[in-house]
């Protein structure tokens, strides 16, 4: 039952801080830098910052985990036994997402 309560709050704190750095990212793009249309090398230039990749990389940690964590839940309600395997599978599905969402945020940079 501990294990239940701790997935409930830990959906719903990634829940509040997928929110919050939505956020920051909509506000960081429409209104600290109001432009009609970018090329892709203004882009570019703004992955290249710090704040950019922080922000692209806590929305990918946390999108993830909400996903997966929610993707669990639903499983578990639905009459789930094998709980070890599907986490291990999830947690194995996670980091190649990571990695790739990881991969393409380099990408910008080099």
């Amino acid at each position: 039952m501990l294990v239940n309560a701790i997935t409930w709050l830990l959906q719903r704190i990634s829940a509040a801080l997928l929110l919050v750095v939505l956020g920051l990212h909509l506000w960081l793009l429409y209104v600290a830098n109001p432009a009609e249309i970018i090329q892709f090398s203004e882009a570019r230039d703004r992955l290249v910052t710090g704040s950019y990749v922080a922000i692209y990389i806590l929305l990918l940690l946390f999108g993830l985990f909400h996903a997966l964590n929610g993707l669990y839940t639903v499983m578990v309600d639905m009459g789930l036994r094998a709980r070890i395997i599907t986490i291990c599978i999830l947690v194995i599905l996670g980091v190649i997402l990571f990695g790739v969402g990881l991969y393409s945020v380099v990408q910008f940079i080099i």
